[in-house]
């Protein structure tokens, strides 16, 4: 396999629905893909928070297992992720510690959050976990159900104050924790999961990227962009496809981490193409790993892009050097 094929490889995050290898995966990691996202179903999604049968069956030994054969497939160091919000989603349920409850965040002080957060990623570490999908730094200013009961019911300072003291504590125990969704979106009609959607001009404000402002200054290892259009930075191209989304983050925010998508499969997302012209865009516009849906589809998502790299050098240029700081970031993680 050539180095273009491994470089495609290593720009993916694909999903696994189950704490099992399937054949798909085993294929993506035996090929050179260094990362992996655990996921929840979409009723757990939905709701919240995980199902009554996983939390009575699944254990960390569960996890260990999972890990340690993914990175014995892989080779090498691979970031293992999952949707661990403070205040949102939390894939790993009742296998580490609670973060503080989300009504007494604004009453703890910054080194109560940091430590109580360190305790949650210092656990996940312990079972192989090391990239938290967290915390959430949208700040809502209307209805969203995408992100409703996702984020903190607070001033965009304040909510930028508790998550630097949540990256801090998080990145303390062992963990990534990944700031999202870039630029921010405070009010959707519809929920970009399930349709196009748009975030219109007259909803964005530049209170929108104090929360990520913060989140940077703290040192976040990485942003996640996210789904739908921002009208008032590009009126085409999604968050997680657009270079004027990426370039804001990494020019006047000065963020020199890791950027991830969004799922690119969200009808928000693909925006009317197809999944690989999503997957092409997204890389073009300089994001370095794409979050995407488990399955044979994946495989076969990872062989066009590197037949794309062997035809065009500045492409090719693009996914090694994404391939490259995902590498060096599961590289320094796993080394603590």
């Amino acid at each position: 396999m050539d180095q273009h094929a491994r470089d495609a490889h290593a720009v993916l995050l694909p999903v696994s629905g189950e704490l099992t290898v399937s054949p798909w995966l085993r294929t993506l990691l035996e090929r050179g893909t260094v990362a992996v996202l655990p996921g929840e179903s979409r009723e757990e999604y939905v709701a919240r928070g995980m199902s009554p049968q996983r939390r009575a069956t699944e254990t960390a030994a569960d996890f260990g297992r999972f890990v340690s054969e993914v990175q014995g497939l892989a080779g090498a160091p691979v970031l293992v992720a999952v949707d661990q919000e403070p205040w949102g989603i939390q894939r790993l349920h009742g296998l580490v510690p609670p973060y503080p409850e989300t009504g007494l965040l604004a009453r703890l002080s910054d080194d109560e959050i940091r430590a109580a957060s360190k305790a949650v990623a210092a656990a996940a570490a312990g079972v192989g976990v090391n990239m938290f999908l967290a915390p959430v730094l949208d700040v809502l200013r209307g209805p969203n159900p995408w992100l409703e009961g996702r984020t903190l019911a607070l001033a965009p300072e304040e909510v930028g104050r508790i998550a630097a003291a949540v990256v801090l504590g998080v990145q303390d125990g062992g963990v990534v924790a990944v700031g999202k969704h870039f630029p921010g979106f405070p009010r959707l009609d519809l929920d970009p999961a399930l349709e196009d959607t748009v975030l219109a001009g007259e909803e964005s404000g530049a209170d929108d990227l104090v929360p990520f402002r913060r989140a940077v200054d703290a040192g976040v290892g990485a942003i996640m962009l996210g789904p739908a259009v921002v009208e008032e930075l590009d009126p085409h191209e999604p968050a997680s496809t657009s270079k004027a989304v990426v370039e804001l983050l990494r020019g006047p925010l000065g963020f020199s981490g890791l950027i991830v998508s969004d799922d690119l499969d969200a009808p928000s997302t693909t925006h009317g193409r197809s999944l690989l012209g999503t997957v092409f865009a997204s890389i073009e516009a300089g994001t370095e790993l794409l979050l995407l849906p488990g399955g044979d589809e994946v495989v076969a998502l990872a062989d066009a892009i590197a037949e794309r790299s062997r035809a065009d050098q500045g492409f090719a240029r693009a996914v090694a050097l994404a391939a490259r700081h995902v590498r060096a970031v599961a590289e320094r993680v796993t080394q603590g």
